[in-house]
């Protein structure tokens, strides 16, 4: 319950964050919009504030996003340790094994009953739970950035494009308020501005993207797990039901449907693990380490005939 509570209260911290620095971009997009709309540059001042802004913010950005990827490679550990309990369910606990010196059918009954146990499947249900939330997350600042990179580009050309317009208003109407130098002087910082403002929000698109590539692929293993689990334990798919989880509805559907298979999988995992531990490098490391600590691979087990096998 602890951990539910601290996963929780993790992603509404985040999205807190994420919320105050929308805002903060937004204002930015906006003074580059006004710009190109009114082909006026921007006041020094206020084009130097803003510049300040972005630049206080990479920090507290870096910040939020290794936040994000210790949420996803937590999650992609914690499927890896339920898989690993599942190919170990016929290795008695250390109670089982005490039992079964006094009693071997004891030892088997009770075997039996944690294998019958709802727990395992509750527990998948819970990571299912939380996969949801963070791909809501990601996918709610990955369209924001997006939306706003669309926009901002194209007033970037537009800015650009109107250079000589501004350069005139600029002159005055006599051509002597300023000289070329100083209207160069005065453009150019507010383009190298606006293009890192640009630039800066494909980067953050980017790493949304890999944030999401990584967790569709965990997921698409956890679902798999859930299948398996639930069917050694004769409980079907009772309780996976799409509306549960608004953003996984395509996965879920493709679950319930039978759509979702092996096929590819383990290619599709590769390359957004390699992606992750790229742009995370620390966050990948510590997932390594943990998977290391329990076992340095899992095997699901046995489904329609097929043997999926993943190695790290």
């Amino acid at each position: 319950m602890a951990a539910n509570q601290n996963f929780d209260s993790e992603i509404e911290r985040i999205g807190g964050l994420l919320t105050g620095m929308r805002e903060a971009l937004g204002e930015v997009g906006a003074l580059l919009a006004e710009t190109a709309r009114d082909f006026n540059l921007p006041d020094e001042e206020r084009l130097a504030a803003q510049a300040d802004r972005l630049a206080a913010a990479m920090p507290e950005r870096q910040a939020i996003e290794a936040a994000m990827a210790r949420l996803v490679a937590n999650l992609s550990d914690e499927i890896g340790i339920c898989a690993r309990q599942f190919d170990d369910r016929e290795v008695p606990t250390r109670f089982e094994t005490l039992i079964g010196y006094v009693s071997g059918a004891a030892r088997h009954r009770r075997q039996q009953a944690r294998w019958r146990s709802p727990a395992p499947l509750d527990r998948l249900g819970e990571l299912l739970r939380r996969a949801d939330l963070l791909a809501g997350l990601i996918r709610r600042e990955r369209d924001f950035l997006i939306g706003q990179r669309r926009e901002s580009e194209g007033d970037l050309i537009t800015f650009v494009d109107h250079r000589p317009e501004m350069a005139e208003k600029l002159r005055g109407g006599d051509g002597a308020a300023m000289t070329g130098m100083e209207v160069i002087g005065r453009t150019e910082p507010a383009i190298k501005v606006f293009q890192d403002f640009v630039t800066g929000l494909n980067a953050k698109a980017g790493s949304c993207n890999i944030l999401l590539h990584k967790l569709m692929a965990d997921t698409e293993n956890l679902l798999i797990l859930y299948r398996v689990v639930a069917d050694a334990g004769g409980r079907g798919d009772a309780g996976l039901k799409p509306e549960l989880y608004p953003h996984l509805v395509p996965e879920i559907e493709r679950f319930t449907s039978g759509m979702l298979t092996l096929h590819g999988l383990d290619r599709r995992r590769d390359r957004a693990d390699q992606a992750f531990a790229e742009r995370f490098p620390a966050e990948a490391a510590g997932e390594a380490v943990k998977g290391e600590a329990g076992q340095t691979g899992f095997r699901l087990p046995t489904i329609s005939g097929l043997r999926a096998v993943w190695s790290r």
